[in-house]
């Protein structure tokens, strides 16, 4: 077996899985400008608004969201207190609520606050966040947290009993869901007393939001949406596309303020009117950029070309599709190598692309309910859907089985890989 080359698609399925770009090494390395103009609008309107706005980011799964809000708090970070985190780092994405959020939003603003000597924060706020002194707890295991602590409290030990214990968060429900005013009002003063030291604004973005299951969503946007906007300083959420269908949860965030969520669109290769014409050249902007990210993460002498415009082509316009597609066929030439040790060398070409596409579009199939291919196949030779608030198409929005482009006016898709699998089923010629 070539080791050599075994270990170079190593290294690009590795690089393959840097996103977002968080690491400033990577930034450097693998960063294309993507969205730039959707970061800049935010970045404005952040500027432009009173402090305590709240704003909305939207977009599909993988399109590059993270990625661009790490960059927004770069460059917010000259002007303002900026407290940049993933939900999904700090509570297992089915158990968070509204009172985690803001209790993690608090203990991220303590963080913050504890790395900086000139900044003090009042005793009762450390004791409320990290003590647990409070009369939902026995003695017994308060003394045993403060133990495990040491004596002013471990915001590492809180953040890892967070994640990881289910007890730990139902103690934090039960602690604060009847006195969200006061995990509020903590939150506020600890903000308070890092723009008192630091001279700049707090701006709190909230990452992997978007990634929650849309019953989730529901209930925190649309019945906890006050408590979770009153904090008095910038905070961005975000939100899965799939949402901004929903009348009841677009309502709540039109009560709170929120003029319009920014939507984070599809990247998009084709005009509507070409977008099924396979004699059609793709929109070379759009195309070009998809084809230097791929690039910068797989080397040209590991992919034929034509292979390479193939695997952007199939990915719809969605970044994180093309990280599958690109891994996939990584996986498939490294299981070669081991099948075919004698084999001269294994690049990825037409024939690898092809059955990585099929395990891509077996995953796909498992999700689609026999209900909802009637559904993809009117989306398909439409490019509209006949209600877009419907269970059934809200699925496949959530799922990426159906695209969103915006135009003039907003159209659909079907996923390029979901189109294959209607054609197997001969639903679409």
């Amino acid at each position: 077996m070539d080791q050599a080359l075994l270990e170079r698609y190593q290294q690009a399925y590795k690089d393959l899985d840097l996103f977002p770009l968080v690491e400033p090494d990577d930034i450097e390395r693998f960063r294309v400008d993507y969205g730039l103009h959707i970061m800049v609008r935010l970045k404005r309107e952040i500027e432009a608004s009173v402090k305590n706005g709240k704003f909305i980011f939207a977009g599909h799964r993988g399109c590059g969201k993270s990625t661009l809000l790490k960059r927004l708090a770069i460059d917010m970070q000259p002007n303002h207190s900026v407290v940049f985190f993933s939900i999904a780092d700090l509570i297992e994405m089915s158990a968070i609520t509204h009172v985690n959020i803001l209790y993690a939003i608090a203990i991220k603003l303590l963080s913050q606050a504890s790395k900086q000597s000139n900044i003090r924060v009042d005793e009762d706020i450390k004791q409320a966040l990290l003590g647990w002194n409070t009369t939902v707890h026995t003695q017994t295991s308060s003394q045993a947290i403060k133990g495990e602590m040491g004596l002013g409290g471990d915001i590492k030990v809180v953040t890892a009993k967070l994640q990881q214990e289910k007890s730990f968060r139902d103690q934090i429900e039960k602690t604060f869901e009847k006195r969200i005013s006061d995990l509020v009002g903590k939150c506020d003063r600890l903000a308070a007393a890092i723009q008192t030291a630091t001279k700049k604004p707090v701006l709190v973005i909230i990452d992997d939001l978007d990634k929650l299951d849309l019953p989730l969503v529901e209930h925190i946007y649309r019945n906890n949406i006050k408590s979770l906007f009153s904090p008095q300083f910038r905070v961005v959420f975000t939100i899965p596309v799939s949402a901004v269908q929903e009348p009841q949860v677009m309502g709540a965030l039109n009560s709170e303020g929120v003029v319009r969520p920014h939507l984070f669109p599809v990247a998009k290769f084709f005009a509507k009117p070409d977008c099924h014409n396979p004699e059609a050249e793709p929109i070379a902007k759009t195309f070009d950029v998809f084809l230097k990210v791929l690039s910068k993460r797989l080397p040209e002498n590991l992919v034929d070309p034509q292979t390479a415009e193939q695997m952007v082509r199939k990915s719809g316009g969605v970044m994180r599709e093309l990280v599958r597609i690109a891994r996939e066929c990584c996986t498939e030439c490294m299981v070669q190598l081991e099948i075919e040790p004698d084999s001269d060398s294994v690049k990825i070409n037409d024939e690898i692309l092809t059955v990585a596409l099929r395990n891509l579009r077996h995953d796909f199939a498992r999700q689609i309910g026999s209900d909802l291919y009637d559904l993809l196949v009117g989306v398909y030779k439409t490019a509209e859907t006949p209600d877009a608030s419907s269970d059934g198409f809200v699925k496949l929005l959530h799922g990426l089985m159906v695209l969103e482009y915006e135009n003039d006016a907003l159209w659909y898709d079907v996923h390029p890989i979901v189109v294959d699998l209607l054609k197997q089923k001969k639903l679409i010629e």
